[in-house]
């Protein structure tokens, strides 16, 4: 957004400058300059008609001078108007998020096993099953 208004200031710069420069020289004050009849000058009647001298000013120049002055300006203005402006995305590298779970706390306790049968194999090769009573037991658990 930057960049465009900074190229529309140059722009309008530009036009103003050109505008300036195509205006050409202006007349002093009270002569005359320019195509049509002259004004009449401002004079006694008694006083005899000035000496005619053969002294032409030429203007002419600053027509060239206007022209290459706007042949410039015209061609910053095409560059700045059609020239693309190529705008990249911008890459977001984001660094991976390393969660560390906080480390177990284990804590040994008397827990209650539960009596249950369990498989016993005798001498001869036979297994019988014997009940084994419930009793607690000391285990290693996590605490939360």
């Amino acid at each position: 957004m930057k960049k465009n208004r900074t190229q529309l200031v140059a722009a309008i710069a530009a036009v103003m400058c050109a505008g300036v420069c195509l205006a050409g020289p202006r007349p002093a004050p009270g002569g005359h300059r320019g195509p049509g009849p002259r004004p009449a000058p401002m004079m006694h009647r008694s006083m005899p008609p000035p000496p005619h001298r053969h002294h032409h000013h030429h203007h002419g120049g600053s027509g060239f001078v206007g022209g290459v002055v706007g042949g410039i300006v015209g061609g910053l203005l095409y560059d700045v108007v059609t020239t693309p402006t190529v705008t990249y995305p911008s890459v977001v590298v984001s660094q991976p998020v390393v969660v560390t779970p906080p480390a177990p706390v284990y804590q040994t306790q008397n827990v209650w096993v539960p009596g249950c049968y369990v498989n016993q194999v005798l001498a001869n090769g036979t297994v019988v099953r014997v009940w084994q009573p419930g009793h607690y037991e000391q285990r290693t658990v996590v605490v939360q």
